[in-house]
């Protein structure tokens, strides 16, 4: 109800929706109590069961957080935990446009060594890392750190699909990867577009635009590359993720964990991905559900 209603807002009054939030965002920071150091490391270990040696993609959002340390402090307790044989992931796109939008509006549209994300905090501040690894896509790229950050990088450029096989999303089930959610829901999930990329055709909504972008990006070298992608189609814009894995995927392996008046979510990304490309072929998707 209160996702159909914040829905229906944002699309009436864009600016009252953005004031409404911002103000209620402050309300909760005063009244909901925040969370020690301790009790973070000790919600992702035990609730989110983050482990040693774990590939984890992460999705965060600092707005949504109360806490008595430092924000910078989150990526270094997530890299403790998993380890030097663990592998952290952050979504790092450089835009919160739509894709087309972005692509038609400018000329080169990717620096990997410049392009700031525009996705988080966490993302921007580990992107300077001198040892972390970013994805060459001129739409969805990544950031990693970790044992297997150049292996799940590399080769991002390299299909038509920004969420396919040779996509970050699609390595990382080779490592029995883990998806969580620090200060969000699952509403905020790009894993999904994972099985639409991998089903293409066969999923049940036409989740990609025909046309094929050809986008002007630059490199690590400084040279300009020609990248070639396709963007999300316009038929997926209105999605209930949330509802759906609430009403279709196994708590054994889908952890919802509020706490404190915060999201927090985590999943084993194999078992997942195998329900949602398993429920969309009896055309059951977030896009549409019964």
């Amino acid at each position: 109800m209160l996702v159909t209603i914040d829905r229906i807002l944002r699309k009436i009054s864009p600016a009252l929706h953005a004031f409404l939030k911002s103000n209620f965002r402050k309300v909760r920071k005063k009244i909901n109590p925040k969370l020690s150091k301790d009790e973070f490391r000790d919600l992702l270990e035990t609730k989110l069961k983050l482990r040693k040696g774990d590939v984890v993609f992460v999705h965060s959002s600092m707005r949504n957080l109360y806490l008595k340390f430092s924000k910078q402090e989150i990526l270094s307790v997530l890299l403790e935990i998993v380890g030097e044989e663990g592998t952290v992931m952050f979504p790092c796109w450089q835009f919160n446009v739509r894709a087309e939008d972005y692509l038609r509006d400018h000329d080169i549209v990717f620096d990997i060594n410049q392009s700031p994300s525009a996705v988080g905090r966490i993302p921007e501040d580990l992107r300077h890392d001198p040892l972390a690894v970013r994805s060459f896509h001129p739409t969805n790229s990544i950031v990693a750190k970790g044992k297997y950050a150049a292996l799940l990088m590399a080769g991002h450029e390299d299909g038509i699909y920004p969420c396919g096989s040779q996509s970050p999303w699609g390595k990382m089930l080779a490592f029995d990867a883990k998806v969580i959610g620090i200060g969000v829901s699952v509403n905020s999930l790009t894993f999904v577009h994972a099985v639409e990329d991998e089903m293409k055709d066969d999923f049940p909504i036409k989740a990609r635009k025909d046309e094929v972008y050809t986008c002007k990006c630059i490199d690590r070298q400084g040279e300009i590359r020609l990248i070639r992608t396709l963007v999300a189609s316009t038929a997926i814009g209105h999605r209930d993720v949330y509802g759906f894995f609430r009403k279709y995927i196994s708590r054994d392996v889908y952890r919802d964990v509020p706490v404190k008046g915060m999201h927090f979510f985590s999943f084993d990304a194999v078992p997942v991905f195998d329900a949602l490309k398993d429920l969309a072929r009896k055309n059951q998707t977030i896009y549409k559900f019964t």
